[in-house]
C-alpha cells in the first residue's frame, strides 16, 4: 500500500471517529486538528485538506466506508503495526498513558489483528479520550477568562494586544498578521530557550528577523520578541504553537524562517547539539523536507556546529 495515501485514509477515519456522536465543541475540534497535524507523513497541501474535512459531521456511511477502506489496505503485520503505532502516538500526545487508555489500546490491537467489527468503536474510544485529554491539559493552563478565544489560539497575541493597549501604543498591521509575527516569536524563542536561559545576543537576532522578515518597526519587533521570550519559559503549548504558524504561511515562508531560527541558535556560544535537534523538531512539525532542514543547517558554519 502507498503509506502516504493509507496516512490520509487513516486520518480521515480518525476524524470521522470523533464526530461519531455527531458534534464537537470548539475546543474539541482544536485538539483534534492538534492531534491529527501532529502525525507524521501528512504534508501542509494534505493537511489543508484535511482541516476541511474536519470542520463538518461526517455521516455513518461515510465512517463504515473509511473504516472498509482502511481495513481492506491492512494485510500484513507491517501494516498493522503502523495502524497501531499510529494510534499509540496519539495516545500519548500529552505525556502518560493511564492504564485506562492502555486496556483500550490492548483491545483495539486485538481487533485489528482479528479484523472484528468492533473496531470503529474502539478507534472512536481512542481519539475521543486523547482528544479530552488534550482539551483538558490546554485549557488547565489558561488563567484568564477575558478575550478567551484569543487566548486559546494564542497566548503570545493575547499579551501583546493587552500591552500595546497598556502602554498607549497602535500597532499598525491588520490581526492576521498580528497573530503571525507571534507565532513566529514563540517558535524564535523555543530555540533560544533550550537551555532555559535566553541570551541579548538571542534577543537581538530575533528582532532582526522579525523587522528583516515581516517589516516590523523596532518597538514592534522588540514587543513580540520580548513577549515571546517571557511566555515560553513559562510553558506555551507546542502543538498551537506549530499548527498555528502552520496554517497562516507558506512553504517559502517556512523554509526561510528555518534558516532564521539557526541564526537564533548560533548567536550566543555557537549553535549547541540540542538546538540543532529542536530546530530538526521544528521544522518537522511544520511539514517541512528533510531536505529543507539540511539547507538551513548549511548557513551555519561547521565550526560553530561543533563539527571540527
Amino acid at each position: 500500500m502507498s503509506k502516504e495515501m493509507f496516512t490520509m485514509d487513516l486520518s480521515k477515519l480518525l476524524i470521522a471517529a470523533a464526530w461519531a456522536d455527531g458534534k464537537l465543541q470548539n475546543e474539541e475540534i482544536n485538539s483534534l486538528k492538534d492531534l491529527i497535524f501532529s502525525l507524521e507523513g501528512i504534508n501542509a497541501e494534505q493537511w489543508a485538506e484535511l482541516e476541511i474535512y474536519i470542520d463538518s459531521p461526517v455521516t455513518s456511511q461515510e465512517r463504515s466506508e473509511l473504516l472498509d477502506k482502511v481495513l481492506g489496505q491492512v494485510k500484513t503485520e507491517k501494516d498493522k503495526a503502523f495502524v497501531i503505532d499510529t494510534l499509540e502516538k496519539l495516545v500519548q500526545a500529552d505525556g502518560i498513558v493511564g492504564d485506562k487508555e492502555a486496556k483500550v489500546m490492548s483491545e483495539l490491537k486485538e481487533e485489528i489483528v482479528s479484523a472484528q467489527t468492533g473496531v470503529l468503536a474502539t478507534i472512536s474510544q481512542i481519539i475521543k479520550g486523547a482528544m479530552n485529554k488534550r482539551s483538558d491539559q490546554y485549557l488547565s493552563s489558561t488563567q484568564r477568562e477575558t478575550m478567551i478565544d484569543d487566548f486559546i489560539k494564542n497566548t503570545i497575541y493575547y499579551q501583546l494586544v493587552s500591552d500595546v493597549k497598556e502602554k498607549g501604543l497602535e500597532i499598525n498591521l491588520d490581526d492576521q498578521k498580528i497573530r503571525k509575527i507571534c507565532f513566529a516569536g514563540g517558535l524564535m524563542a523555543k530555540v533560544a530557550a533550550v537551555d532555559s536561559e535566553i541570551s541579548d545576543e538571542e534577543k537581538e537576532v530575533m528582532k532582526k528577523y522579525l523587522s528583516g522578515l515581516w517589516g516590523l518597526s523596532e518597538i514592534e519587533a522588540e514587543l513580540v520578541a520580548e513577549i515571546g521570550c517571557q511566555r515560553i519559559l513559562k510553558g506555551l503549548d507546542y502543538y498551537r504553537l506549530t499548527r498555528g504558524f502552520c496554517e497562516c504561511t507558506s512553504y517559502d515562508e517556512r523554509r526561510i524562517f528555518l534558516a532564521c531560527l539557526f541564526q537564533i541558535a548560533n548567536a550566543c556560544e555557537k549553535t549547541s547539539f540540542d538546538e540543532t535537534e529542536e530546530i530538526k523538531t521544528i521544522s518537522q512539525s511544520l511539514k517541512l523536507t528533510h531536505k529543507d532542514f539540511i539547507a538551513a543547517k548549511v548557513t551555519i558554519s561547521d565550526e560553530d556546529l561543533g563539527l571540527v
